[in-house]
């Protein structure tokens, strides 16, 4: 409880954490919140007014304008949140698994083990993120789950040399040399000693990748290859908005908004985390 209270005397990591249980509340809860749930899924209804694409201007009835098909931009938006929230968890939570196994793995066995494992981390790292999902994602097909795979497969690097580097910190201390020569098997002493030690530089690494995944979420649907419509989505948004810039200002100006609250947020507490729980970085500031 102390360590919670610590976080939330800092007022960037309250900040942050403020707009990430705002955004998160709006897509969780966006059949219960938006104005129109219904087109906030996907149905199109009539123009309501003289376009006949159906962006509108925002009004008393459709505060954020609407979008092509008529659909209200605020249920789009909350409805959105909620994809960019379910992906961003399920692709962090993925790469955290993955790569908390393999570089546990390959700091506590060495030799050839740790070889192997980070030439292919050496692999995978030296390609852009990015390129590498938008390989897997038009190999698969666009859709909720091939992004959440194409982004998992690609994100784990990033935890697996955080882990491998902590692990290599713990397995010489005496405790775990103790553990080894009573016989105490390999797996029960990465579960009780290297695991553990690795779990505080990831979650710090967790919470600041979620803001990255968003972008990218957001990055693949822009170039078509993310969620299928009609399922909302904030790049996808942003995309169909482009031929409508000069004309319908509200049609990108709110989903990028939305879009760049979420980061922000995910990024605050990113940075608050490692501030408070890295002394060396600490120090420097």
């Amino acid at each position: 409880m102390s360590i919670v209270k610590t976080l939330f005397k800092e007022r960037t990591f309250a900040v942050g954490f403020g707009i990430v249980v705002c955004l998160f509340f709006l897509g969780l809860a966006a059949p219960l919140v938006s104005p129109y749930p219904a087109q906030g899924m996907g149905e199109t209804v009539p123009s309501p007014c003289s376009s006949p694409a159906g962006v509108c201007a925002p009004t008393l009835s459709h505060p954020f304008g609407t979008e092509v098909g008529g659909r209200d931009i605020m249920s789009r938006i909350f409805f959105g949140l909620r994809t960019s929230i379910l992906v961003s968890l399920l692709v962090v939570s993925i790469s955290f698994v993955i790569g908390l196994f393999i570089g546990v793995s390959a700091g506590y066995f060495g030799g050839w083990v740790d070889e192997l494992l980070m030439r292919i981390t050496d692999v995978f790292l030296s390609f852009p993120h990015i390129i590498l999902a938008l390989i897997i994602v038009a190999t698969l097909g666009p859709g909720l789950k091939d992004v959440v795979i194409a982004l998992g497969v690609t994100w784990w690097p990033y935890f697996a040399r955080l882990s491998r580097a902590q692990a290599l910190s713990v397995k010489f201390r005496p405790y775990v040399q103790l553990s080894k020569y009573y016989g105490v098997p390999s797996f029960k002493v990465m579960l009780g000693h290297l695991i553990p030690s690795s779990l505080s530089p990831l979650v710090i690494q967790a919470t600041l990748d979620l803001g990255s995944v968003v972008l990218a979420e957001a990055g693949l649907s822009f170039l078509g290859l993310g969620v299928r419509p009609p399922t909302a989505d904030l790049g996808r948004m942003i995309f169909e908005s482009i031929d409508y810039v000069t004309t319908a200002w509200w049609y990108p100006l709110f989903p990028g908004i939305f879009l760049a609250l979420l980061v922000i947020g995910f990024n605050l507490m990113g940075d608050s985390l490692r501030e408070r729980f890295e002394p060396s970085l600490r120090r420097s500031f």
